[in-house]
């Protein structure tokens, strides 16, 4: 009689116990809804730095929607097999208790996991209308506080200043950092930078100003039901010692005739897509042969730095918009990528960015307000470039 060894009899529950597992539990609804999250964050991200590549190479600009996404995931886990025994016709052969001869075992798993979505070509002459209009003081109202730098926000939404001299005469000066004027741009960009800020005005004293980018749309009622419109205007009557000094009507605050300037100024505000075009711009003045930076006055971890125990070097602390080539031989972690037509690999660097992660931000933002009902396709389609 034989008798069943301890090694046969181990195997054997392994076996059971194996084969009796019939599934592994698929991601959770968090973790897929997780994973959906970070997908599309980071593809509203790499399209709006795709379309500042864009406007870098004077091409065109091209935005997509996702109207629709559906998740789906599933799982299947089987585990089976065969035990081989010797036969040996003794009872105990009979009840299938012999030596172990052989153990076969196949596992197997399928799972799958993914979303299916619609793209929506936003090129109608909706979406557009509002790209290229000057951004409306309206608008503007939502940046109000600490949640952007004034000195960023500003440099991306002012495209000149219009000054109208007492003796008639013009001046304009534009937010071009290529040309030899934007010197004096600067002088007077930086002494407005600390004193502009966006009030609210009633329509009446709006429309006899002609300071600033002010529109006639009613932002809402004063306590006495007057209309009131937003408006840019300098925060604090000049003192006797500024630089400069303008018209009364250019300031929040009413006073003497005598203690203001003759002079007129009007700030002119750039649309969605000169705010583009500019930061295209910047880019492409980066990989001259003498390269330009647009460098901002306060590094963008001047507080963060301050409050750290061991501080970090960083060469573009203070840059508006910083963009590196992707190459293989010095490989980065990125923010952002996207690759031109011609097989060129760019990216924002996750680490020492300067401010380009709120520029990026700020876009994001700056879309989603001009998205108005009714300017994404009512079918949705693919859209390649």
């Amino acid at each position: 009689m034989k008798f069943i060894s301890f090694k046969t009899i181990l195997i054997s529950l392994l076996f059971v116990f194996l084969t009796s597992c019939s599934a592994m539990n698929p991601p959770t609804f968090e973790e897929q809804s997780a994973t959906y999250t970070r997908t599309m964050e980071q593809y509203i991200i790499d399209q709006i730095f795709t379309n500042v590549m864009r406007s870098a190479g004077d091409r065109p600009l091209a935005f997509v929607d996702i109207s629709s996404v559906i998740g789906s995931g599933k799982s299947s886990t089987g585990i089976g097999g065969t035990l081989g025994f010797e036969t040996a016709g003794d009872l105990w052969s009979g009840l299938g208790l012999t030596d172990l001869d052989s153990v076969e075992i196949n596992p197997s798993q399928l799972y799958s996991e993914g979303f299916s979505f619609t793209q929506s070509s936003m090129d109608n002459s909706v979406f557009w209308s509002e790209m290229l209009i000057r951004i409306p003081i309206q608008k503007l109202v939502y940046f109000q506080g600490n949640s952007y730098p004034e000195e960023m926000l500003f440099n991306l939404l002012i495209d000149e200043f219009f000054i109208l001299k007492e003796n008639g005469d013009t001046e304009r000066l534009a937010n071009d950092f290529t040309k030899p004027s934007h010197e004096k741009f600067r002088k007077l960009f930086k002494f407005l930078i600390e004193r502009i800020e966006i009030v609210a005005d009633t329509k009446e004293d709006s429309s006899k100003s002609n300071y600033a980018n002010t529109t006639s749309k009613v932002k809402g009622s004063g306590d006495e039901g007057e209309d009131l419109v937003a408006r840019i205007c300098i925060a604090e009557k000049p003192m006797p010692d500024d630089e400069f000094k303008f018209h009364s009507e250019s300031y929040c605050e009413k006073g003497q005739e005598k203690e203001f300037g003759k002079d007129k100024l009007v700030i002119i505000l750039r649309s969605v897509k000169g705010i583009f075009d500019y930061l295209g711009q910047v880019v492409e003045a980066q990989s001259w042969d003498n390269p330009i930076y647009v460098d901002l006055k306060e590094p963008i971890d001047a507080f963060a730095q301050a409050r750290m125990k061991e501080k970090l070097t960083k060469n573009n602390s203070k840059r508006l918009f910083v963009v590196e080539r992707d190459l293989d031989s010095e490989p980065k972690l990125s923010y952002a990528f996207t690759e031109d037509m011609y097989g060129g690999r760019f990216i924002i660097p996750s680490y020492d960015a300067g401010y380009s992660k709120k520029v990026i931000s700020f876009l994001s933002e700056l879309l989603i307000l001009i998205n108005v009902p009714g300017s994404a396709a009512p079918q949705p389609g693919i859209l390649i470039r």
